[in-house]
């Protein structure tokens, strides 16, 4: 008689204990899938940032390549001086863009980390040099993004004391202890974001010398 009651089926207790270790199985189960998706997500996020990184250093690395240490005298300054105008979140210059980025020859270039509707962006703008001391319509200038950046902090290294400063030439140094080319002897560059964060990067500053040109070569590396 017992044995017949026992082959009629489950109990409605045993139903929902069953239906409980299912729905906790099937818990465990979504957990998981859920963390190797984000996994995946923030692996991914990892390497897209190596990737904008290193595009955008060895675009910084071309650009920097060659800075003209041509001297020009500024309608308001007395003495002659190259057209290198370093702020601690901006830097502009006059060098030599490569030809294997759609434009060749001397430039009027400037990086810095603008807005848009994008968010941030670290962007190096550039126009043809004219011969001219300086270059402020940077609205008009061709723009470059190199990569999402919150923000750019730039320090410049001075090659007699070794000190750094986050603008140049450093206050209160006089000109005679500047070399004779007035750039600096380095660059640091800081980056705030993306998530990770790029690495610091370290560029120094060597005069070189060619067929018409006379300037500065950035090398080196973080």
């Amino acid at each position: 008689m017992r044995e017949r009651e026992r082959a009629r089926g489950f109990t409605l207790v045993e139903v929902l204990i069953a239906l409980a270790l299912l729905s906790l199985l099937m818990l465990v189960l979504t957990s998981a899938v859920r963390s190797m998706g984000q996994t995946e997500d923030r692996v991914e996020q990892r390497v897209a940032a190596a990737d904008d990184y290193r595009t955008a250093v060895n675009f910084l690395r071309d650009v920097l390549g060659r800075v003209s240490a041509r001297k020009y005298r500024p309608a308001d300054a007395p003495d002659e001086a190259p057209f290198f105008e370093a702020q601690p979140d901006a830097l502009a210059w006059v060098g030599i863009l490569p030809a294997r980025y759609g434009v060749g020859g001397r430039h009027y270039m400037r990086l810095a980390v603008e807005s848009g509707a994008g968010g941030s962006q670290l962007v190096l703008r550039f126009a043809p040099w004219t011969g001219a001391p300086a270059f402020t319509d940077w609205d008009q200038a061709t723009a470059q993004p190199l990569g999402p950046v919150r923000a750019l902090s730039l320090r410049y290294q001075d090659p007699a004391s070794g000190q750094w400063s986050p603008v140049w030439p450093p206050l209160g140094v006089a000109r005679g202890a500047l070399p004779s080319t007035l750039l600096p002897g380095a660059v640091a560059l800081e980056f705030d974001g993306p998530a990770p964060p790029w690495p610091s990067l370290v560029v120094a500053v060597a005069p070189i010398s060619g067929a018409g040109l006379s300037g500065a070569s950035f090398g080196g590396g973080q």
